[in-house]
């Protein structure tokens, strides 16, 4: 009788980690982080912090694991930076690295915490700093728009170069733009074959009507490795190219 093998749970064996910088990512993976990490540094001249906000049309392409291997390349440079995962409805980011979701970012708008004594967790494998989302409030729009959100940006600022938010999709809720005026830039991430046309257009639409600043288009996933770092710009929009450089997890089309 013939025995038929039982297929692996990919769910099961799937690391997210492997998507995350390392001294394991191949050279081309490197270099492209490096060029994006230089063109963002170059985009956003002068003195002092910078924050960054990541953000994407719709859920599933790649906006979380593109801010933590920016920050990890940024802190490749000798820099201080900070991840903040913003998605307080759906959040990724401590999934990701690897640490604990909570308590966090929601913990302390809401007064139940202190940012500086037990909230920000420090990834030494990637040289790093995270404020996870924390526990998922009812309604986390209202504690984005708080003078304690506005203060506690200013505060990081203060200790970090470089503060990156990760926030939700911008055509899912307004999380991202209701933020223009405290965010310094931001980088929008879209994936080759995913990305539809008209949500990114209402994406621009928004992010034009709020005055946010949008530094360029992370365009993700494109899976040519001849043309892993290419870059061009077109009306004032700096637009980057990178290869699809890992395997996708059954789980991306739900999260990034």
């Amino acid at each position: 009788m013939k025995m038929r093998k039982r297929k692996k749970n990919v769910q099961q064996i799937f690391d997210p980690k492997k998507m995350l910088l390392s001294e394991d990512s191949s050279f081309p993976v490197r270099e492209a982080y490096k060029s994006l990490r230089t063109n963002v540094m170059f985009t956003l001249p002068g003195g002092g912090s910078k924050c960054i906000g990541v953000v994407s049309a719709n859920r599933g392409e790649g906006k979380s694991t593109v801010a933590i291997n920016l920050a990890i390349s940024i802190s490749q440079a000798n820099k201080k930076v900070i991840v903040v995962d913003c998605d307080m409805r759906l959040p990724t980011i401590a999934a990701k690295i690897g640490i604990n979701g909570k308590p966090g970012l929601s913990n302390y708008l809401a007064g139940n915490e202190d940012v500086q004594s037990s909230l920000i967790q420090h990834v030494e494998e990637y040289g790093i700093d995270v404020l996870a989302s924390g526990d998922i409030p009812p309604d986390p729009t209202p504690l984005l728009i708080s003078e304690q959100m506005n203060g506690l940006v200013k505060l990081l600022k203060d200790y970090y170069d470089y503060v990156i938010l990760d926030f939700p999709p911008v055509t899912v809720v307004t999380d991202a733009v209701i933020m223009s005026g405290t965010v310094d830039g931001y980088l929008v991430v879209v994936r080759h074959g995913l990305s539809e046309f008209q949500k990114l257009k209402e994406t621009f639409r928004q992010m034009d009507f709020s005055d946010a600043k949008v530094l360029g288009v992370v365009y993700n996933g494109k899976g040519n490795r001849s043309h892993y770092s290419k870059y061009y710009r077109k009306n004032n929009h700096y637009y980057y190219y990178y290869d699809e450089y890992y395997q996708k997890s059954p789980s991306e089309s739900k999260s990034d």
